[in-house]
Order: C-alpha cells, then sequence, then structure tokens
C-alpha cells in the first residue's frame, strides 16, 4: 500500500469516527425532550445520512438549540459533499478521457498494422494503408502529436497511443500480439536497427517491415529476419531517373503506387482467391482475357503457397499455370472496377502478411 493511499484511507477513518460521534451526541441532546422526534440512535442515523445526501425528508428534525447547531452543521456539510462528489466523479471522467485520448486504455483491432514511430512519412503511410480498408495502430512519443492523428483519421480506422519508445510492455496496448504486421518508422537506421533486435526478442513471429535512409544496410537487416526492407533514397532515385528519360513510364509508375480513391485513378491491387472466385481452377491465360474483356482489369501476376510453406511471386507468368485457392491475383483496377472486383471475388483488397512465410520474387 502507498503512503497516499494509507494518508486518504487514515483521513477517511477519522472523518468517520467524527461523523459517527456528532451523530451520537445529537441523539443525546435530542432524546426525552418535549416534542422530539429524534429519540433513538438510529433516527439520528437516519437524520444526518437524509440531511447529507441533501434528500431532507423532514420526518426527523432537532427541536432543541444544541441539535439545531448540530442540524446546520450537517446542512453546510452536505453542501461540502455534495461538491466533493461531484470534484471527484469530474476529476475520475476527465482522467478516463485523458487516457483513451493517448491510447492508455487500449484497442481491440486484429490483423493490423502497426506503425512505431511518427512523423511525415508515417503519416503518408498510414494514409494509403487507411485508404486500402485495413485498420492501423501508432505509436508515437510526442503527446502534441495525438490530437493531430486523432484529427487526420477516424477512431474506426486509426488507434492512436503514446508511450516512450523504450517502454516495449506497453505496446500490448497497441495489440501487437496480433498484428498483421509491424512498420518501425524511426529517421535513423541505427535506432531502428537496435529497436528491432529489442523488439524481435519479446515477438520473433511477427512481420517486420523497415524503411531505411542508407541502403547499404538492406542485407543487415534481411540478416535479423525483417520480411520487407524499403530505402527511401532507393525508390526516390529510381522514379526521379526515370522521370528524366522516359516521363510516362514514371508517371504511371507513381500513380499506381498510390490507392484509387477517384473512379479514374488506377491502382495496383491483390486479392486472394477464394472457393467464391470464379477464376479458381482456371488458366492464368483464360483469367488474364476475361479479366480485361469483361472487366477492364489487367491481371499482372499471381502470389502462390509453396509445398515448404514459403510464397512465391510470379510476375506475368505464361500459359499453363492454374489459378488455386488460396493465391493472390495481382491486378491493376481503377476506382470503378475496384469496388466490382471486390463483389466478383467476395474479398477485400490486399493480403495481411501470414507469420514466417517466407516471400520469393520469380
Amino acid at each position: 500500500m502507498t503512503a497516499n493511499r494509507r494518508k486518504n484511507l487514515s483521513y477517511v477513518g477519522v472523518a468517520l469516527i467524527a461523523y459517527l460521534a456528532v451523530t451520537y451526541l445529537l441523539y443525546l441532546v435530542e432524546h426525552g425532550n418535549e416534542g422530539s422526534n429524534i429519540n433513538t440512535p438510529t433516527e439520528a442515523f437516519w437524520y444526518t445520512i437524509v440531511t447529507l445526501s441533501t434528500v431532507g425528508y423532514g420526518d426527523y428534525y432537532p427541536t432543541t438549540g444544541i441539535g439545531k447547531v448540530i442540524g446546520l452543521i450537517f446542512v453546510l456539510g452536505s453542501v461540502g459533499i455534495l461538491g466533493y462528489l461531484i470534484s471527484q466523479l469530474t476529476a475520475q471522467v476527465s482522467v478516463y478521457l485523458e487516457k483513451k485520448r493517448l491510447g492508455l486504455l487500449g484497442t481491440k483491432f486484429t490483423n493490423h498494422i502497426l506503425v512505431i514511430g511518427w512523423d511525415k512519412f508515417g503519416k503518408e503511410v498510414v494514409e494509403e494503408v487507411v485508404h486500402s480498408g485495413n485498420q492501423v495502430a501508432i505509436v508515437c512519443n510526442d503527446k502534441s502529436e495525438i490530437d493531430l492523428i486523432h484529427e487526420a483519421f477516424g477512431t474506426k480506422e486509426v488507434f492512436a497511443l503514446f508511450t516512450d519508445y523504450s517502454n516495449l510492455e506497453a505496446l500490448e496496448k497497441a495489440n501487437i500480439q496480433d498484428a498483421a504486421t509491424v512498420f518501425i518508422n524511426f529517421p535513423d537506421d541505427t535506432e531502428v536497427l537496435i529497436y528491432l533486435l529489442n523488439l524481435k526478442k519479446s515477438y520473433p513471429d511477427l512481420n517486420y517491415v523497415v524503411s531505411l535512409s542508407n541502403p547499404s544496410l538492406k542485407e543487415t537487416f534481411a540478416a535479423t529476419g525483417v520480411r520487407y526492407v524499403v530505402s527511401k533514397t532507393e525508390i526516390a532515385s529510381r522514379l526521379v531517373a526515370s522521370y528524366t528519360f522516359e516521363p510516362d513510364v514514371a508517371m504511371m509508375a507513381e500513380s499506381l503506387m498510390t490507392s484509387a480513391l477517384e473512379g479514374e485513378d488506377y491502382d495496383l491491387l491483390e486479392y486472394r482467391v477464394t472457393e467464391q472466385n470464379p477464376y479458381a481452377g482456371e488458366d492464368y491465360l483464360d483469367a488474364f482475357i476475361s479479366l480485361k474483356k469483361e472487366h477492364d482489369c489487367v491481371l499482372v501476376g499471381i502470389n502462390q503457397k509453396q509445398s515448404d510453406g514459403s510464397r512465391l511471386l510470379k510476375k506475368n507468368p505464361s500459359a499453363g499455370l492454374t489459378i488455386s485457392r488460396d493465391d493472390y491475383l495481382i491486378l491493376i483496377c481503377t476506382g470503378t472496377t475496384k469496388n466490382k472486383m471486390q463483389k466478383l471475388f467476395g474479398v477485400s483488397e490486399g493480403r495481411l502478411q501470414e507469420r514466417g512465410a517466407k516471400q520469393k520474387v520469380e
């Protein structure tokens, strides 16, 4: 028990003893007097309780001078008690709302994307993820950012948690153990590496994604078990280079990298093949022709699960490949056809990572 708690309990004890003493004194001065209706300790107790609670039935009341003084004390005390209770209730509500605002009450998100580290780049990533219909939990160490996150995103799509990054236990409030992917977004690559190694000690089976400033460290991070290592400078330099001599290709690539929000925007999407999918069991080339002719979508690749549990991404494969259940079809669609594909396939876009499944590209 803390010193504060012991101190508060001592105050409560003193107040209770004083209350019982004054109540008994009221009984002593009132009982036996002519016209008095407080003649037992129980009646004195009832009067004080009714008075302190501001109910005031009027069935019992003091008639002696001393009794009326004691009654006045209880009347004034009732105002103090009522004020105290209101202030305590207000304080508790304020504490609750503050904890909720800072994410300290936790979230029930599952199969979500967890973003650790918040800046402009992280916000752009979250915007794309949310536009794709996924939920995101954000961990940041700056209280002022929490309100900005709440203003930018809805609470149904995004959960924000304020905590010190070194407090790994606090990540449970972001439901890290049930996250589909963890994206570590710190400005310093060394900080990312140290944090990743510490995090993997507690959560070794999660899927991790990191973005680096130094592309030469990609192999180092890959060796730690990170599934996807993205170099910001590599992507930017390739895009800039493409703009210098093939601007149309660069413009199309940039367009396909963003979510299709409007009808004519283009987007690269992937959909899991379920039993409902009309192309399950069909040849890849037949599906390619059908999707283009009937739905104006371009099938550009397929991700297939291998016998060893790994996944193989095949880009523009040749004819003779059969589409199977739990494969992922990768298509170029507009915002309009995107909605049609979701109804046709019976699933939402995207692929939440399977823990432990290695990714290969062919």
